[in-house]
């Protein structure tokens, strides 16, 4: 399983300080909302013509009538004068061009257009409200520059143009200078390039300076005013990190993730005495961490994930007290070697610990249960050994453990019931034995299991039925046994059953087939794009990480996986029933390396179809006649059964060369029109890997058994007394 993480962070305690003085000033303007406040003719006017060309379908401005300004939705007017100073309309549905009549409102002091779908560029006519302390237009459509009018705003302390993505074109050269009251700019999630302009690192008034996802270039500068928040994320900046010392005893979010930042973290980093959010992930960070990288009690998401950090895990990366301390720490996907140190399970406020895909050896540490806010813990893809700790337990709240592709061992401990919040438990490729433990039933959360590549045995028992919300299951490649149980299609909500490689026998059961709104519904939105299609031990699983507050964490996942069902390479008999192959829904379906008989049901059901294997068994019949019309199929294997009869030219089969092979009986017209015998297998049911690699052996084999009787020949022979003599006489 390969595991995919996304994570956001969001400084809301850095929001609510910067929308502080905005909510104030709005309170007083509505502290008498029954009292009548004549709204200026003028000014009217001007908000009736910018009306006119907005798209309006939830009818959010249908209280603009009247000249009572306190009920007109989103506007506030000064109580003297009655002309507009702030317009709020974040979130209404709105749609069409802004008017440039809306310029004409000279009193206005605050705009926000934020969350509409207002289209165009952006008005030069903007420059004109010289009194414009906040200008937001974010999550719009705007298109084309930023037109160099916005800097005739002296005035302006918030211009927030975020999330137009097709705003852009070369970063203004004038931001830094325009106005000396510009405390926060947030032109994130749009296309602006080039250099940031040295004037900006100067500018004293700035706390907030947001530029995530652009196309941004440059090394990475310091900056010389007292910054609350620094998001360079998503950008294309290199060089070294500095120190940032000017804002030592201010900055709370440092981003700059998704770069080509180089070099080592430098200690000075630690003096941010404020930090409560950084993010270094995805740079080329390298060199080990020194010990006296230490932050301060204060910072609660730390997250150095990919790049090429290397020595052992910091045994200290933060300080920590009772009531504070690190929320999320991610140092995955490095080169970390050495043991996981004590010191992590000290972090009594850790909500979510990811280490995974480095170098990291001895076991896992039983005092991990100490981590009783602990939600999601990923230790995957290391060298990890000896077992799953039972003192994990302690981690109740734990809603994802993933410990896949390590080198454990051991036993499902029957106490890991005590998790009954799990939703993701993922202990594949290692070297867990014994049988599935009937009290994992109580673990009624579930949706993500994978078992896969161990040395579990025994049958499956119907705790697994408890399940209710299982979407994904894997047991491929164990050594489990029996009969696969009726109540197999029970899931309502399973995405992909995985039961290859082990040593299932029986009938697959014929049960009611339409037990999955994935299976049966060929109109869903799909997990993955066809182009994109993997078999599905590709599964993919992108956690979410959230701060939704200055303490807490939401944790989410998305599963990218094929709708499908795996049953091949076991010990099946019988046919295949005929429901199966009625699941609209079905993109992937493997039932090779069985001993299945019979004929291929219809395939006119499966429209979603991708991939199907049935080969190596002893299906027989006629090769079913319209898999043209599965447009989506793009893998098929039918091979080494025993089909009969004529297939058409028609029907499109040769886009799956080989696909046929080893059905003598089996006739492909050519397109002449004539008739083409599939080719004979080498040995009946196995494949021409599987024939080089037991060859070898077999030739072994036989001379071993040469010898052997030879020798038990010879043996035979002298044990006879009368054959001795005979053999052993002497002519005189």
């Amino acid at each position: 399983m390969e595991l995919k993480r996304d994570l956001n962070v969001h400084s809301c305690r850095a929001l609510k300080l910067q929308m502080l003085p905005l909510l104030l000033f709005l309170l007083l303007l509505c502290s008498n909302p029954s009292e009548s406040l004549e709204l200026n003719l003028e000014d009217k006017a001007s908000l009736l013509l910018f009306k006119s060309l907005v798209q309006d379908p939830t009818q959010k401005l249908s209280s603009w009538v009247g000249s009572n300004c306190t009920n007109w939705t989103g506007v506030a007017c000064n109580f003297q004068t009655g002309h507009v100073v702030s317009i709020n309309l974040t979130d209404t549905s709105l749609s069409g061009q802004v008017h440039p009549r809306l310029c004409k409102l000279s009193f206005l002091e605050f705009l926000v257009l934020s969350s509409n779908a207002f289209t165009g560029r952006i008005s030069t006519c903007f420059g004109g409200l010289s009194g414009l302390k906040t200008l937001d237009l974010s999550y719009n459509k705007f298109v084309g520059v930023v037109p160099d009018a916005i800097m005739k705003l002296r005035n302006l302390r918030e211009l927030i143009l975020k999330g137009n993505p097709e705003l852009g074109g070369v970063f203004p050269g004038w931001v830094g200078n325009f106005s000396m009251n510009l405390e926060k700019l947030d032109f994130s999630f749009n296309s602006f390039c080039g250099e940031i302009p040295e004037s900006l690192y100067y500018l004293k008034s700035l706390k907030h300076l947001d530029l995530e996802k652009n196309n941004l270039t440059g090394n990475v500068h310091d900056f010389y005013q007292s910054l609350l928040v620094l998001n360079l994320g998503s950008n294309r900046f290199s060089g070294t990190l500095p120190c940032f010392a000017a804002s030592a005893m201010s900055l709370t979010v440092l981003k700059l993730d998704n770069n080509s930042v180089v070099g080592g973290i430098p200690t000075c980093i630690a003096s941010l005495q404020a930090l409560t959010h950084l993010n270094l992930s995805h740079n080329h960070l390298n060199y080990e961490i020194s010990p006296r990288l230490v932050f301060f009690e204060k910072l609660l998401l730390l997250d150095l994930s990919f790049n090429d950090l290397s020595g052992p895990l910091p045994s200290k990366i933060a300080q920590t007290t009772e009531k504070a301390g690190l929320v999320l720490l991610d140092l995955s996907h490095n080169r970390f070697s050495g043991e996981i140190p004590l010191k992590i399970t000290e972090l009594k406020s850790l909500q979510a610990l990811f280490l995974s895909n480095n170098l990291l050896i001895g076991e896992i540490p039983a005092r991990i249960g100490n981590l009783t806010y602990l939600q999601v813990i990923d230790l995957s893809h290391n060298m990890l050994s000896g077992s799953i700790p039972l003192n994990i337990v302690g981690c109740f709240q734990l809603l994802a453990l993933i410990v896949n592709n390590n080198n454990l061992s051991g036993e499902i401990q029957p106490e890991l019931d005590a998790l009954d919040s799990l939703k993701i438990l993922d202990i594949s490729n290692n070297q867990i034995s014994g049988e599935i433990p009937l009290t994992l039933a109580g673990l009624k959360s579930l949706e993500i299991v994978d078992f896969s590549s161990n040395n579990l045995s025994g049958s499956l028992n119907d705790a697994i039925t408890k399940w209710t919300n299982l979407k994904y299951f894997s047991i491929a490649r164990n050594k489990l046994s029996g009969n696969l149980p009726n109540w197999l299609f029970s899931f309502q909500a399973i995405q992909m059953m995985d039961f290859s490689t082990n040593k299932f026998m029986g009938f697959i059961p014929d049960g009611n087939f339409n037990f999955s709104l994935n299976f049966n519904k060929s109109d869903i939105g799909r997990s993955m794009p066809a182009k994109s299609f993997v078999l599905p031990r590709s599964m993919v699983i992108r956690i979410s990480v959230t701060a939704i507050d200055t303490n807490e964490l939401s944790f989410n996942y998305q599963l990218f996986s094929a709708v499908g069902m795996d049953l091949s390479d076991n010990l099946l008999h019988g046919t295949i029933p005929k429901g199966l192959f009625q699941l609209q829904g079905l993109e992937y379906l493997n039932l090779s390396f069985n001993f299945l008989d019979g004929q291929v049901p219809g395939l006119y059901r499966l429209r979603s179809l991708r991939a199907l294997d049935l080969s190596h068994n002893s299906l027989t019949g006629q090769i079913p006649g319209n898999i043209s019309s599965l447009q989506e199929l793009t893998l098929l294997n039918l091979s080494y059964n025993s089909f009969s009869g004529f297939v058409p030219w028609k029907q499109g089969y040769q886009k799956f060369p080989g696909a046929f092979a080893g059905n003598p009986n089996l006739c492909l017209e050519s397109s002449h029109g004539e008739c083409n015998r599939t080719s004979l297998p080498l040995v009946p049911g196995k494949t021409l890997r599987e024939e080089m690699t037991e060859g070898p052996i077999s030739i072994w084999a036989f001379c071993l058994s040469f010898f052997v009787s030879f020798y038990l020949g010879v043996v035979a022979l002298f044990c006879s007394a009368r054959t001795r003599r005979y053999i052993l006489q002497t002519k005189v």
